[in-house]
């Protein structure tokens, strides 16, 4: 959802910023042709307009202005929005005085129009307010040279200014239906782009040491199961503990495959290698925007509630809770499954273990958890020891 929410603000933001580059150099064209016009009329003495040439040579000097202050200064979009919406009102009662007064109220008619490309919806309904009360006005109180509108043209110029408005709004509907498939269209891409990425990573460790294979598959659905149960974990959040279980180990991709597959016990220094995996992980996954938010996980998944952990020795709640809950499940998972060196333990005697590590090891709020997760940890134990199930995760791996 933040990412969703983020990325539709990116969009409306370069939206935003086109709408009003776009929209003043069109005022400047329009401007520029206006002087031009008017210029040769009042040069082969031809009557055919009432605008006035300075006035509209300052409106386009104004809007030179504006728009060299916005290039340079760069103000928030939002700003220069306003700034683009304000100008074209003002603008449009310039025009109505210079064009024949009551003849020229349909010029109002644009700023609701315009108002609604930029597809947000205050603006919106702010200058379709102003220009509605800046026509209504102007047609009851200023005076015009040939023709005086009665009741029944004022009113209907305001109906046909409220549809307008309505149309306008209509528009607006339609740009968040596009920005909102764009948005959708753009995270299931960037989705799939990961999880690719992920499974490429998985396969890389995962190959590299038989006896791992499908652990990392394990121990991020143990850790999703355990955090469903939390009360206080956010649901938004599961996506980003799934997949930091699925690559709490790729630093181990560094590690040598005599270290990982030795049967024999480590010695001092093969065990201070086999460390140097949480610092690596951490920093294959920083460097991938996507995965940033993974690397607390990552990181400190070896951590230990009593302090007596690695790679920075924190303790109790200075370690982040994905790297607590994946502690659990990376326990869990190492017990009950086989290895080179040794086969796996009973699920009840895995539970019994983690029990034994409340408060030394473990978080003591998750251990307390684990009753309302048993099954579901037996369950995923018993779907990943499936024969059937493994060849299928297999062949989808490669």
């Amino acid at each position: 959802m933040e990412t969703e929410k983020k990325l539709y603000e990116e969009y409306l933001h370069e939206h935003r910023s086109k709408v009003t580059t776009y929209l003043f150099r069109i005022n400047g064209v329009f401007l520029l042709l206006s002087c031009t016009w008017n210029l040769v009329f009042l040069l082969c003495d031809l009557h055919y307009s009432r605008a006035n040439l300075p006035v509209l040579v300052i409106c386009l000097g104004l809007l030179i202005l504006l728009a060299t202050a916005i290039r340079y200064l760069k103000p928030p979009t939002k700003i220069s929005q306003h700034i683009m919406l304000t100008y074209f009102t003002g603008l449009l009662i310039v025009l109505y005085f210079e064009s024949g007064y009551s003849e020229s109220w349909s010029f109002f008619l644009l700023l609701p129009l315009l108002a609604g490309i930029y597809g947000e919806r205050r603006p919106l309904i702010y200058y379709s307010f102003l220009g509605l009360c800046a026509m209504s006005y102007l047609s009851y109180r200023t005076p015009t040279s040939t023709y005086v509108p009665d009741n029944i043209d004022i009113s209907n110029r305001i109906l046909v200014y409220l549809i307008l408005a309505t149309f306008s709004f209509l528009l607006l509907r339609t740009l968040h239906i596009i920005y909102t498939k764009q948005v959708n269209t753009a995270i299931q891409s960037m989705e799939t782009t990961i999880e690719e990425v992920v499974n490429s990573f998985i396969v890389s460790v995962e190959a590299k040491d038989q006896y791992s294979f499908g652990h990392s598959e394990r121990v991020s659905k143990y850790a999703v199961a355990l955090a469903t149960q939390l009360p206080d974990y956010p649901k938004e959040d599961l996506q980003r503990l799934r997949l930091s279980g699925l690559l709490h180990d790729i630093g181990k991709i560094n590690i040598p495959e005599n270290i990982l597959t030795k049967t024999e016990k480590l010695t001092d220094e093969e065990f201070e290698v086999i460390k140097t995996h949480t610092v690596v992980g951490a920093r294959m996954v920083e460097r991938i925007e996507r995965l940033q938010a993974l690397k607390s996980g990552v990181l400190y998944h070896h951590e230990r509630w009593d302090g007596k952990g690695y790679p920075s020795k924190r303790s109790g709640e200075a370690i982040p809770l994905d790297a607590r809950i994946l502690a659990v499940a990376d326990a869990f998972d190492a017990m009950t499954s086989s290895r080179s060196y040794r086969a796996g333990m009973s699920i009840d005697e895995a539970f019994k273990r983690l029990e034994e590590g409340r408060g030394s090891q473990f978080d003591p709020k998750l251990i307390d958890g684990l009753d309302y997760v048993k099954l579901d940890f037996k369950r995923i134990y018993k779907d990943s020891n499936d024969p059937i199930k493994e060849f299928e995760m297999l062949t989808d791996f490669f």
